[in-house]
């Protein structure tokens, strides 16, 4: 860096050769500015006390003066006072230093008896380590600002910002930010009029009506809320968008208390902190009955919702956990993530890579391993692909919730929960539709094993197995949202590809939905059809312009031409809807979760649907996709409906 200073330049140069020192070099210089505050401190007592000849200095010949000063400073040596590194050195030093001095008093006073047999007032004393502390703790402050002003003068380019929200959190970036030198706080906003106009770490606290003024003068806002409810997030969050100042966000309060990240580990708003909705705290009793003590199976484990569930099971104590993938890179990777992170040792973890069509395979599963729980997220999802390869997925959707189904029974085990999708309510594509004939599977299971129980009492039920369908709309971060597509495309330049204007779509965080998916397991009672809220749909169209303008970008269009992400409209694609449902009779009732809904919806009797399958089975054996579609049809008529 230069100086057209001179003087300012020999200054910055002495303290770069200063901090560059060895250890035992820099404590020999503190040793020695210790050694002087120490005498300047006795003379002072003299001076301000008017004493002459009373006081220890004024006995001592010039040995026995360096001799105290060594037997007082001995403590400093041995108590740790220079392990500290003066650039970080914080208010609580001011006790230890304050501590240390105190004992410097009988050493002082044992000197004055061995060489006069008489003590000097103790308020002598007091004022000594008075003046004594005050200095010490003076110049080690003092060294402190001008470490920390010469790290910030390292720095050519100083990235001003402002921080919004003057909390605890605020307060503790500030100061990382301040010691880390390559950042200058210029304002803290607050929405807390208790706080406006007073002062934090000598910054001003402001009232966020002033951030348009900071507009040129501050390069990033960074909010400092992590505790803040989701809703007043995303209002401030917009409301600072429009001023058009990046923003970053400290991490969340889970993150930060549970050591995975730091408090100035800040990183971009994304699009998934603008969706979603309030979140409510999830019911711990809900979540820990289907999973404590118990064996666990989760099938399409290394698939985005199969993940997820995984990490939310492991949090809530189950005995074994089995997880089932047709991907071996799936499996391969969830494996690693899930050993690295495990939360309890005593927890067994296996994975097993097979394709849950195997109705034999399933059951070999289900028996080795005694499970009793069973989260059924295995399936093909992509609409545009299962539509050009129907009869693929037709076998895999269906034919693998008949295996889990079928072995279930057989190995009498306690739940098995489908995951299902909105696109099965009036479904107008392969995909919605095999998974609504997979609902209809396990609803006509339920009623078999229902009928069965129907005369018996508790202790005399055979089998108690309870079937369960949980039905949500998209997930944030799974591999089927349009969310990973648009980023993708924004990083690559454009444009962003969408399918109709009009397009809505609900969203919700993936770790809401697998918290949510195990809560309405423990509420089945047999047969049930859960439907989880999913707040407020979105226009994809505005989603897609969010997400431009959270890159730092602006959209492109025919009034601003100078902008850089175009939205190009393509026209829906093959079974594709312009909004999703998750009622099919438009009625749905209460139950103890108020996120969690059941529906009551239209079954077929189980002989009729295991015929069915009977045929479906022979039609994919002989590679008929148009018989396949047509027994799906048959089945599933609100399909055909849709799609003619």
């Amino acid at each position: 860096m230069r100086f057209k200073n001179n003087s300012f330049f020999n200054f910055f140069n002495l303290l770069d050769r200063l901090i560059n020192l060895k250890k035992k070099k820099k404590i020999i210089i503190l040793l020695t500015i210790d050694f002087l505050i120490f005498f300047i401190s006795i003379y002072s007592v003299n001076f301000f006390s008017g004493i002459n000849t009373n006081f220890l200095i004024n006995q001592l010949n010039i040995f026995q003066k360096i001799l105290l000063g060594f037997c007082c400073l001995s403590i400093y040596i041995f108590s740790g006072q220079y392990n500290s590194l003066s650039r970080y050195i914080r208010s609580s030093e001011i006790y230890s230093i304050a501590q240390r001095n105190l004992t410097f008093i009988p050493i002082m006073i044992i000197f004055e008896i061995f060489l006069n047999s008489q003590i000097s007032d103790l308020s002598i004393y007091l004022l000594f380590w008075i003046i004594n502390t005050f200095i010490v703790v003076f110049s080690r402050f003092t060294l402190k600002e001008v470490l920390n002003f010469y790290q910030l003068s390292k720095y050519q380019n100083i990235s001003k910002v402002a921080i919004y929200g003057a909390g605890a959190a605020g307060a503790q970036l500030a100061s990382a930010l301040i010691l880390a030198g390559n950042h200058r706080i210029e304002a803290f906003f607050d929405d807390s009029k208790n706080l406006q106009g007073r002062k934090l770490l000598g910054i001003k606290i402001l009232n966020p009506n002033k951030i348009e003024k900071y507009k040129g003068q501050i390069k990033q806002i960074l909010f400092a809320i992590p505790s803040l409810e989701k809703e007043k997030a995303i209002r401030i969050i917009k409301k600072v968008q429009g001023y058009k100042i990046p923003i970053l966000k400290v991490p969340s309060i889970e993150a930060l208390t549970s050591g995975n990240a730091k408090i100035d580990s800040l990183r971009p708003i994304e699009i998934e902190d603008l969706l979603g909705r309030r979140t409510i705290k999830p019911n711990q009793e809900l979540l820990s009955s289907s999973i404590k003590n118990k064996n666990i199976c989760i099938t399409g484990a290394g698939g985005s919702i199969g993940r997820e569930l995984c990490n939310q099971v492991l949090k809530n104590s189950p005995k074994k956990l089995v997880m089932i993938d047709s991907s071996e890179a799936n499996l391969y990777n969830l494996e690693q993530d899930l050993i690295q992170n495990k939360i309890k040792n005593d927890i067994s973890l296996d994975f097993i890579l097979g394709n849950v069509k195997d109705y034999s395979f399933v059951k070999s599963i289900f028996k080795k391993y005694s499970i009793n729980v069973v989260f059924h997220a295995a399936a093909y999802k992509h609409v545009p692909l299962i539509e050009r390869n129907a009869l693929q997925g037709i076998e895999n959707n269906i034919l693998s919730t008949f295996s889990i189904c079928k072995a279930a029974e057989e190995e009498n085990l306690s739940k098995v929960t489908l995951i299902s999708t909105d696109k099965a309510v009036r479904p107008s594509n392969v995909m919605g539709a095999t998974k609504r004939f997979a609902e209809l599977i396990l609803q006509s299971f339920a009623e078999k094993i229902s009928n069965q129980n129907s005369d018996l009492n508790d202790k005399q039920k055979i089998n108690k197995l309870k079937f369960s369908i949980v039905r949500f709309g998209n997930v944030l971060g799974s591999s089927g949202s349009v969310v990973p597509l648009f980023k993708k495309q924004i990083a690559s330049g454009g444009p962003i590809t969408l399918t109709d204007e009009r397009v809505i779509r609900y969203f919700m965080t993936i770790s809401e939905a697998a918290q949510l998916v195990i809560q309405a397991t423990s509420l089945s009672k047999g047969g049930d059809v859960f439907i989880l809220d999913m707040g407020e749909p979105v226009l994809i169209k505005e989603l897609a312009e969010q997400m431009i303008r959270l890159s730092g970008l602006k959209v492109k269009t025919k009034n601003e031409k100078d902008g850089d992400i175009e939205i190009v409209n393509i026209g829906l694609r093959p079974g594709e809807k312009l909004y999703e449902e998750l009622l099919i009779d438009g009625k749905r009732t209460r139950t103890k979760h108020p996120l969690i809904f059941k529906a009551n919806e239209f079954k077929i009797p189980y002989k009729e649907l295991m015929d069915g399958i009977d045929s479906l089975k022979v039609a994919i054996s002989n590679l008929d996709e148009k018989q396949a579609t047509n027994l799906l049809y048959k089945f599933v008529p609100e399909w055909k409906k849709m799609r003619y």
